[in-house]
């Protein structure tokens, strides 16, 4: 019975990610939203089956984070499990327009709060309930890659949270080595959700499959690896 936590649950990649996990009556999933008062609708009308858990995690709220050690600890004692699985999903770009000249120093620590710190905080609050062999997967974007970006400069400040995040995934992995837990980065691709915006390619049922694939044929040397959804390595 493999559980898993997720992040920005209510909406976008990660609804997807808790319908096509919860179709397998086996899983359990700890489905994570910014607030319990916020539009969790379309989460809602699937926990009929009984499988998934929604809590409120803040991912701009140390407070919040925080807290979550006792409500997960709450639904693993009554499943009698630990986390198999960790995805870090919820994210933003909000000022996508913005260039290096332009940046504003508000948003920015946004970006940073949310992108970086908030994962960073969630896997040091949640390490102790992870399996031996469990995986984090860190989702971030074929922007914050030196490579890609260097040929599609764009949405500047969500870049550099980007870059950051997965320098933050490599430190993880190294750190969470030696309770042999896996780290990796996951590209989604541009996918046609309310935060791809127009221009978006990937429909989310293709992204999300293809990342449970990929997430599903990892080994231990995989750790600190860098995947785009159809599991091709993406470069630093």
């Amino acid at each position: 019975m493999p559980t898993y936590f997720l992040t920005g649950a209510n909406r976008g990649i990660g609804l997807e990610f808790v319908r096509q996990i919860s179709t397998n009556p086996n899983n359990t999933i700890i489905a994570g939203v910014r607030s319990l008062k916020s539009d969790i609708n379309d989460l809602k009308s699937l926990t009929y089956k009984n499988n998934i858990h929604i809590i409120e995690c803040d991912v701009s709220s140390t407070d919040s984070i925080a807290s979550l050690e006792f409500r997960v600890a709450e639904i693993l004692s009554k499943n009698g499990s630990n986390l198999d699985y960790l995805f870090n999903i919820a994210g933003i770009n909000a000022t996508s327009s913005d260039t290096s000249l332009s940046m504003d120093p508000v948003s920015l620590q946004n970006h940073m709060n949310i992108n970086v710190l908030g994962p960073a905080k969630i896997v040091e609050t949640l390490k102790q309930y992870l399996s031996r062999g469990a995986i984090v997967m860190n989702l971030t974007s074929g922007l914050g890659s030196l490579k890609v970006a260097t040929d599609t400069p764009k949405c500047c400040t969500y870049s550099i949270s980007k870059a950051a995040q997965n320098m933050l995934s490599l430190h993880q992995a190294r750190d969470l080595k030696r309770y042999h837990v896996i780290v990796i980065c996951m590209d989604p691709g541009w996918v046609k959700t309310r935060m791809g915006g127009k221009g978006a390619m990937v429909e989310p049922e293709v992204s999300i499959a293809g990342m449970l694939e990929v997430v599903g044929g990892l080994k231990k040397e995989d750790s600190g690896k860098f995947y785009r959804f159809d599991g091709s390595p993406v470069p630093w």
